[in-house]
């Protein structure tokens, strides 16, 4: 798929490309029921068909596609579907300031016109968020980041689990060196976040692994246009990674680490980085020890209903 990322009249909207004839018919046809606004990216979740897409624009929403036809097959989003804006009744729209690294939410999906869904968003008290970017999903997990949101405009990488239909903060940036204005994001095959920057400086590729350490994979050293659309190979031992300005499109070879299934998944589930995981009360981190399990997924049980004693 690809996304219009403007407001155009006649223009904004997502479009399934098919590889093999990109000049037909339905490479040239938008999905209309998926919105008209500035796309920035997509993601499907693989086990429901459901996609996920952000919006590059000020306000900005996190909407999710319910498609009447969920195969997953060539054409199958053109027969339709359902478009909703994300919510969190426990807060209201103007307060994503106060959400903190750590912090889980409750999600309400509401549905919005796919032809004016910033303005109904808006109007139903959907969550505005300042400036959406990248998407993707893996091990049952759905990243995005907000690229200049936090308390020093620097940027938030979010996650929201469809299963237990959460929304977390999992990494506000506090420091430039740290990481700028994160872009686009994937999930490497042995299971680190990597996010491309579009900051004002030196534009990066920095990783985060599940184990909370964060690093620098690659600087333009070119230019100071950002980096953009960062992915891997299916074989998972090409990186690929572009320069927007002047349209530079990178391949680098490894050798990287090998695919680790397991350790995608535990990215979807790890802690926040510290300082920023979630703080847990002496008795949970102690009946956490006992069960073998982490701070994280004991707080993850309480917050359930289990009976912590």
């Amino acid at each position: 798929m690809t996304c219009e990322e403007t407001l155009e009249v006649g223009h904004g909207y997502v479009f399934e490309v098919d590889p093999n004839d990109p000049e037909n018919k339905l490479s040239k046809t938008p999905i209309r029921d998926m919105g008209a606004f500035s796309h920035e990216a997509t993601a499907i979740d693989p086990a429901t068909g459901i996609v996920y897409l952000t919006e590059d624009a000020g306000p900005s929403y996190l909407y999710r596609f319910i498609p009447n036809d969920r195969s997953q097959k060539l054409g199958s989003l053109q027969k339709g579907g359902k478009l909703q804006a994300a919510a969190i009744e426990e807060m209201s729209s103007d307060e994503t300031s106060k959400f903190y690294t750590g912090q889980q939410f409750g999600v309400v999906w509401k549905d919005v016109d796919p032809e004016k869904p910033t303005l109904e968003a808006g109007q139903k008290g959907c969550i505005a968020f300042s400036r959406l970017e990248g998407a993707y999903f893996e091990g049952g997990v759905f990243w995005f980041d907000d690229t200049s949101a936090g308390d020093k405009d620097l940027g938030r990488v979010y996650r929201y689990i469809p299963a237990t239909n959460t929304l977390e903060l999992f990494y506000e940036s506090s420091s430039a060196n740290d990481l700028e204005m994160p872009d686009n994001i994937c999930i490497t095959p042995w299971g680190d976040l990597w996010i491309a920057e579009d900051g004002d400086g030196v534009d990066r590729i920095i990783g985060m692994t599940p184990e909370g350490e964060t690093y620098v994979f690659a600087e333009n050293k070119i230019n100071d246009s950002e980096l953009a659309g960062p992915t891997f190979s299916t074989q998972g031992d090409t990186f690929f990674v572009n320069i927007q300005s002047p349209g530079i499109t990178f391949a680098i070879w490894g050798p990287f680490a090998r695919k680790n299934a397991g350790r995608r998944r535990q990215m979807g589930h790890a802690a926040p980085p510290q300082p920023y995981a979630p703080q847990v009360s002496d008795k949970l981190s102690a009946f956490a020890e006992v069960q073998g399990m982490s701070d994280l997924e004991a707080a993850a049980f309480q917050r359930h209903g289990m009976t912590i004693v």
